[in-house]
This record gives structure tokens, sequence and C-alpha cells, in this order.
């Protein structure tokens, strides 16, 4: 007879290792599962910030934590958007809102209808059709600070203080019963692929049927395992450094985060509700540590204050599941923040574990499954990611000229061809981001269809324009329905956000 996994040992730090834990705990706690956490030292800094996309609210539901008491606790803001700023020289900002529906006329998807319009004259803006984008633009949610919320067909992401959020996932895995010993580092005793037992600091054994790898880039479990080589993207990312600091508070608190592109990379503004965190990815080849950091006050408008800290950036990923280890995090994957996926791909991982956790601790078939459907989510959200490179207008710039002519991988070369050709969105198996999220990050790039649906001339262009105001009309209306996030959120005494 197979023997049942008990034994789930958790080797990590931060939001991987407390999201894996109480994941785990709730999903398997009840069944005999023991799971036990061996902490390792924290790598955040006062500085760092998790921006995440609409997803981790249902991840939260699920772990039993509630939304305005994530927010409360993390300083947290809630957003309906990205706002990207500065990709291209000759076309203005647009917001990537989250809408969660597809917006159409006739069953016929609605960017159809503006690529004729606009070809035909038409001034609009395509996210100005895009309740969450316009929501956003005017400061408004669908979220109270008690956590009403209102309905509407679009979903809030987050900005949450990195440190304080660990904190409340980590009280909620151990008061759920999960244990926990801290260790500086460990030492991994192996029986081919498979892992017997990690030794802490102090000596302590301790054994395990399935373990855990969230110790983020150091991979110190996976990494030793054969078969779990690491497959860099350095020519599909241009960049290698990460510079997260902090800003003073916004007011108005926006709707939205800001992605800037300048000439070394891009920095992202993310709003909490006590300081506004700052993010910059860039090449160290075109600017210096030093240079960045002395140049981000001007590049954003706002002073930098507190401690920023610097690290490298490689972007890849490895097989998720080796043997009897599971990598979740940056043990797994490296991407980067754009797009507000750091979380995202933690939920994904866990996501995955659940559904194909172990029913023998000797023989775990699951992982050939595991590592297949992974990757899939991986490379569709690293295509999403690598769309803001090849697709920007900053010529003479010699970051931004290498990131546009990198060849792009043949998946997301197919995504191009479809939709500048007609405008459809080619999704694969295993997506992240849907046709409206591809749609809004295509166009607001500047990549425009050639042509649109031939059933769009079926409509009568009396119908059609008809059909916009009135779309236009229910989106102000929805949008002055919607509470204010600086009311809800905000705190006094901030400077004025000047996007």
């Amino acid at each position: 007879m197979s023997r049942k996994v008990t034994k789930v040992v958790v080797v990590g730090r931060d939001a991987a290792a407390w999201l894996s834990a109480l994941a785990l705990q709730r999903a398997f706690g009840r069944t005999g599962v023991e799971v036990r956490v061996v902490e390792l030292p924290s790598l955040l800094g006062p500085s760092d910030v998790y921006a995440a996309v609409p997803s981790l609210g249902a991840l939260h539901g699920l772990l039993g934590l509630a939304e305005h008491e994530v927010l409360e606790a993390t300083s947290g803001v809630p957003v309906l958007g990205q706002r990207f700023a500065d990709w291209s020289r000759d076309l203005p900002s647009y917001i990537h809102g989250y809408d969660t529906q597809l917006v159409a006329i006739d069953d016929i998807e609605f960017v159809h209808f503006w690529v004729k319009a606009r070809a035909e004259g038409l001034k609009v803006a395509l996210d100005d059709f895009s309740l969450a984008a316009a929501a956003a633009k005017h400061g408004r949610s669908v979220i109270e600070r008690d956590g009403r919320s209102t309905e509407m067909p679009v979903a809030p992401g987050y900005h949450l203080d990195a440190r304080t959020y660990v904190a409340l996932v980590r009280q909620r895995a151990l008061r759920a019963g999960t244990k926990s010993v801290g260790s500086g580092t460990v030492v991994v005793r192996r029986e081919g692929d498979r892992i017997l037992s990690v030794t802490l600091d102090d000596g302590q054994s301790i054994e395990g049927d399935l373990f855990i790898d969230a110790s983020g880039v150091e991979a110190l479990l996976i990494g030793g395992a054969s078969g779990a080589a690491f497959q860099a993207w350095r020519d599909d990312f241009p960049a290698d450094r990460i510079l997260v600091a902090s800003a003073p508070a916004l007011k108005p608190l926006p709707g939205f985060s800001q992605i800037t592109a300048f000439a070394a990379g891009w920095t992202g503004l993310y709003p909490l509700k006590d300081r506004t965190a700052v993010v910059a990815v860039y090449d160290s080849g075109a600017m210096s540590d030093q240079q960045v950091l002395d140049g981000l006050p001007q590049i954003t408008g706002f002073p930098l204050r507190g401690e920023a800290t610097v690290a490298p950036l490689a972007p890849g990923m490895r097989p998720a599941w080796v043997g009897n280890c599971v990598a979740i995090g940056d043990a797994a994957v490296v991407l980067e923040p754009l797009d507000a996926v750091q979380l995202h791909l933690i939920h994904m991982g866990l996501t995955q574990l659940i559904a194909l956790f172990p029913v023998d601790a000797e023989a775990m078939p699951e992982a050939e499954v595991c590592n297949v459907g992974f990757a899939a989510h991986v490379r569709n959200v690293r295509d999403f990611q690598i769309s803001h490179y090849r697709l920007n207008r900053r010529p003479g710039e010699p970051f931004w000229d290498r990131a546009r002519t990198t060849p792009a991988p043949d998946s997301l070369q197919t995504r191009f061809n479809m939709f500048s050709a007609r405008g459809k969105v080619v999704l694969f198996d295993d997506e992240s981001f849907q046709d409206q999220n591809w749609t809004a990050l295509f166009i607001g790039h500047g990549l425009i269809p050639r042509s649109y649906d031939p059933m769009v001339d079926a409509v009568p262009a009396e119908q059609q324009m008809g059909r916009f105001r009135g779309l236009l009309g229910k989106i102000a209306e929805e949008v002055r329905a919607m509470p204010q996030v600086e009311a809800e959120f905000g705190v006094s005494a901030a400077p004025a956000f000047r996007p």
C-alpha cells in the first residue's frame, strides 16, 4: 500500500514561505498533514512593496483573510489598474484597467468597432471605454474601508506593505496550527533527488515527506537536485537590477500605480496609505545604481526618503517539482515586478500544488503534470511582460533599441501577428491575463490592427455611434457611483499627486 504524505516541511522566507504554509495548513491540516516552517532570515527591507493583480483577492478568500483586514494591516490601497507613461515618444500614456468582462456590441468585441471608428477619425482613446481605467483615472475604487464592495464588472488589484503583509500571513499560519522554527541556513540530506531531511544551524534535523522550497533565488533545496537547472531569460529581459525606495504619501490617493519608462529601464510608483513605494528596474550597464538613485526624484517627481535597497535581477525559471521537493515563488521562477505579478506567481504555484498534492509519499507522478502546467502559466506571463519591451517606441536609446529589436519568442510573435492583422487576441492554455488585458496592452503601446472583424460592417454606422455614446455615458455614471480611494483609504498631510 502507498504511504500518505503526513509531514510537509516549508523551508524559506517572506511571502512565499508563509503563504505556502497557510495554504497547505488550511487545505490539508484536517486530514492529518503536519505543516512545519523552517524560517530563514527575511530579505525584505522597510521600503519593499507587494503590488498584486486582482487574483490575490481570490487567494485571500481561500486563506480566510478578509480584504479589509489585509488592507488595514498593511497600509494597503486597492487600485483598478496600472498607468504606463513614456514607453513611447509619440503616444500618450494609457491605463491597463482591471476589467473583468469584455465589452461587446452584438457579441462582437468592442475593439473591432473602435479600430474601424479610429480609421474614420474617432479621437477617443480605447481606455476611455474601459470602466476600470476610467474609474482609476478618477481615483475611484469598488472597495470601502470596512470591506464592503460595489458590484461592478471590475476587480481591484492591491498595493501592500511587504513586511506587514508577511507578518499578517505568518500570524494566521501559526494560528491555524503551523509549527515554526528559525535557522540562518540549512544543510540538505538527499538520496538521489529525494530529500530526506534538513539540518538547521543548531544541529536539529527535520525529516519530511514533502519539502517546499520557498528560499527565494538561492533555491537552497531544489537547486541541488538533478534536472532542476535554472533557465535564464537574459535575452528576453534587458534589465538586471532592481532598486526599491520610498517617497512621501500621495494626496489624493490615485486609483492606479504608475509605470514610467526612462533611459535605462522603468520605475513604478505604488501608493500606500502612509508612503509611496518606488521600484526601479534597470540595466546596470546603461546606468549605475548611484545614477539611478540620484535620478529617481527627477524621474518620479518626488523626493526619496529612508533606506533604498538594490539587488540583482535575473529572470528565468526551473522545473518547480523535482523528487519530493516543490519550489514556490522565486525558487521556481523569477520575473520582473512589472504588471504586479509578484504574489501571483506564488499563487500559481500553490494552485498547482494543492490540486496535485501527492497521494503517495514514496512515488510522486504528479510532479510531471505540475511542471508542464506551471511552465505554461509562467511562459504566458513572461510573454505579457516582454510585450511592453518589444512594443516600446523610444528610438535612439541603446537600452530600448535592444529591448525592441530582440526577437520575441514564437508564442509572442504569433500573438503580435494575429492582433496586428485583425485585432484577434490569441490565448493559449494556462493564461493569467485574458483578452481585455492583452488588448489594453497592445493598443496602449500602439499595436493597432490593420483590419477588424468583418461582422462590424453589418452594424449601421449610426447604431455604432449611438452605442459609443451610450457606453461612455454609462461608464461616467458608474464611476460617479464608486467610492473615492482617498475618502476610504487616505490619510492627511500628504503632497499632491502629479501623474
